[in-house]
């Protein structure tokens, strides 16, 4: 774990958010996975 003085605001933010992820209980948590169509492709 890296020092809180040498994480910048985006990694504490990410920090935080997978903390409370992972705080749920397991009935919480969604699946936000999907397969990828071909308009995925076309858009990227």
């Amino acid at each position: 774990m890296e020092d809180m003085e040498e994480m910048t605001i985006g990694m504490c933010m990410d920090f935080i958010y997978e903390y409370i992820e992972n705080s749920k209980p397991e009935k919480e948590k969604k699946v936000r996975v999907r397969k990828a169509t071909q308009a995925d492709f076309d858009n990227f």
